[in-house]
């Protein structure tokens, strides 16, 4: 019976020491607390190869306990096995709840008491490349260690990677301003005009273009505009000048948002227009709104402010037809198709096949959605309830 307690206590300390022994970044010691020791060391720097180690351990415990059970005397057997099972099913139960699996003082000190137990197996796989020269690290590998991590961390921090990982299969169509919302300086319009758009303007930067946006001049910097502004010298030439220090950045469609997160850095850029394959301005994408698809909102304006979003008593909402439908799924919490259309509007359209008249209602992913406004061939503004409210309306 005392057997069958160590075995199960074992079985949840190898749980535990896992966070410990798996990854590179936690062989490293922490402020206030002793190094590693060289055998926790050796583990650390191979997370696949420990892993398997694991496994072999668990499976041997687990058999150990087994044994355990089935040589009991008959009399004292339905013990053991209650005993065994209920320690089981208690850390079946710390394994769902991801107790067990959290780094910290706890993984580190039962990694100090597993490695000598995981070590055996440890050494029982042959390690490639052994005495040979580094080779260049496999993908899967790689990968394997990412599955690893998120096993292990928080939802918060599985999800930020989930979406690190999902720049590489999403472009920048996903996330841009549709053309038809960028909002900029037409410098071909009345001085009174721009004055009052720059004092107003809650954007840092902003395109200056000469009466389209396919004559964009630059990228007009507020810090430097609000200078010229409170000496007086602020002119339509000075306003030229300002911008094309800093000329339009162009990205072609289907650029992935991994590599146009990498072309910022490298041109120490945070703005950049989307063209098409004739060279027509088709959208806008910041460094923002990439980084907003890993980490999620981090403005100080409120969401809903920024993607103009009307809040009515009734639970529902008003949106512009040009916001894209991830930006309405990322900040309502929604899941409406993004497989398709991009934007509101958009999806509209392509379901009820044509351009509807004001008022036309349908449901978009089981949400009823009325089209207020329409415009130019396209949706300007509807109204959506939530999916588990307004069917009545």
């Amino acid at each position: 019976m005392l057997a069958a307690a160590v075995l199960t206590l074992l079985v949840g300390l190898l749980d535990a020491a896992l966070p410990g022994l798996r990854f590179r970044r936690l062989a490293e010691s922490r402020p206030g607390q002793p190094a590693a020791s060289a055998l926790r060391q050796r583990l650390c720097s191979q997370p696949r190869r420990t892993r398997r180690a694991a496994w072999r351990l668990r499976i041997a415990l687990l058999g150990a306990l087994a044994i355990c059970v089935l040589a009991a005397p008959a009399g004292g057997r339905l013990p053991v096995a209650l005993i065994s099972l209920a320690g089981l099913a208690s850390l079946s139960a710390l394994g769902a709840s991801r107790t067990l699996q959290r780094p910290g003082t706890i993984a580190d000190h039962a990694a100090a008491v597993m490695a000598w137990l995981i070590v055996p197996f440890f050494f029982m796989q042959r390690q490639r490349n052994s005495g040979a020269s580094p080779m260049p690290r496999n993908p899967d590998d790689t990968i394997a260690e990412i599955a690893d991590a998120l096993a292990s961390e928080s939802d918060e921090r599985q999800r930020m990677v989930e979406a690190l990982l999902d720049l590489r299969r999403r472009t920048v169509e996903d996330i841009m301003v549709p053309r038809s919302e960028i909002e900029g300086i037409d410098i071909a319009a009345g001085w009174d005009a721009i004055i009052e758009r720059l004092r107003h303007t809650q954007h840092t930067r902003m395109p200056l273009f000469d009466g389209d946006l396919e004559r964009v001049q630059g990228i007009v910097h507020m810090r430097l505009v609000a200078n010229e502004l409170a000496s007086g010298r602020l002119t339509p030439d000075r306003l030229r000048e300002i911008a094309a220090r800093r000329e339009a950045l162009l990205t072609p469609e289907g650029t992935t948002l991994d590599a146009q997160l990498l072309r910022f850095r490298r041109l120490r850029r945070r703005i950049a227009f989307v063209v098409d394959e004739y060279g027509d301005i088709q959208g806008l994408v910041t460094l923002e709104d990439i980084l907003e698809e890993v980490v999620g909102e981090f403005t100080t304006q409120p969401a809903m402010g920024r993607l103009d979003f009307s809040v009515r008593p009734d639970g529902s909402y008003v949106i512009p037809g040009g916001v894209t439908l991830r930006s309405i799924n990322r900040v309502l919490g929604w899941k409406l198709p993004t497989g398709g259309p991009r934007t509101l509007s958009g999806l509209i359209v392509e379901q009820l096949e044509s351009i509807p008249e004001p008022g036309t209602s349908l449901k978009l992913g089981g949400h009823p959605t009325e089209v207020l406004q329409v415009a130019d061939n396209a949706v300007r503004t509807a109204r959506i309830w939530p999916a588990a409210a307004g069917a009545g309306e």
